[in-house]
């Protein structure tokens, strides 16, 4: 008897994406966590990523908070002073909305969070088969191993608009166990990239991008099949992935190929962003 839910929990959905993040800062070298001033702390069943010497956004971020246990106004000001003596100018907290209490956006305005105006979406879909007509036969998916890290970062880097100086970051897991980075040919030529990640029931689709001029082919599209059948062979029950949600003059073709391939929005999550030289 099959007892995996119809929808997995927020969060199983948030935390899985938490923890790979948490996974790729942590795994870099101790010379390059030092020098960024990179740590991870875990705080009321979230994740603080953590780069007190890095201005970029994405390595400053709270994740999770609110799922496991409520939040308390106690636990954000912790949260706050975390960061404050990592030296951070900026960080980002990223609220869902099914996490508890239904009021800490007050809160969170209160201390002298701001809103930013584009949302999060979170998406998912069972593991399992993946039939998706990519239109383009000449492009292949394949798995690939450490002695592609620099041809991954040089492809994804700046296309997810990763700072000069952190891409070791988005490559720091190749090889490790529950990590598995793929790369789109077209022929010899690597196109595209993403990585997929495996934690218990749970995976992560992230870090996709594509050479511009290569766009609107398919490569992401096949690259989510892929790993939708990669994770049921590994045993998982269900697949997440997250994009920028789309707007009416903001149309989001990321979104689009996570439709394609059967993904299923959960929910739009809200980013807010905490600036010490505002205060």
């Amino acid at each position: 008897m099959n007892t995996t839910p119809h929808v997995p929990s927020a969060a199983d959905v948030e935390l899985v994406e938490a923890e790979a993040w948490a996974e790729l800062q942590m795994t870099l070298s101790p010379d390059f966590r030092a020098r960024m001033g990179i740590s991870v702390i875990r705080r009321n069943g979230g994740v603080l990523l953590i780069a007190g010497r890095s201005p970029a956004l994405p390595t400053n971020r709270a994740m999770g908070l609110g799922l496991v246990a409520p939040l308390t106004q106690d636990d954000l000001d912790r949260v706050i002073a975390d960061y404050s003596a990592a030296g951070v100018a900026q960080f980002i907290l990223q609220w869902s909305p099914a996490a508890e209490p239904a009021d800490v956006s007050d809160w969170l305005i209160a201390r002298g969070f701001t809103l930013l105006s584009r949302p999060v979406t979170k998406l998912y879909r069972r593991a399992g088969h993946a039939s998706v007509d990519v239109g383009d036969a000449r492009l292949s998916v394949v798995e690939v191993g450490p002695e592609y890290a620099q041809v991954f970062e040089a492809l994804v880097a700046q296309p997810l608009g990763v700072p000069e100086g952190l891409g070791a970051g988005i490559r720091s897991t190749l090889g490790s166990i529950g990590w598995r980075y793929y790369l789109v040919f077209d022929g010899d030529r690597p196109i595209a990239g993403s990585v997929l990640y495996i934690r218990g029931r749970m995976s992560w689709c992230g870090l996709g991008a594509t050479i511009e001029s290569f766009r609107r082919r398919g490569a992401q599209t096949a690259m989510l099949a892929r790993r939708v059948r990669d994770a049921a062979a590994a045993g998982c029950d269900w697949v997440t992935a997250d994009t920028l949600a789309e707007t009416a003059d903001r149309p989001s073709q990321s979104l689009r190929n996570m439709h394609r391939a059967g993904f299923v929005a959960l929910y739009n999550r809200p980013t807010f962003l905490f600036d010490f030289g505002s205060l």
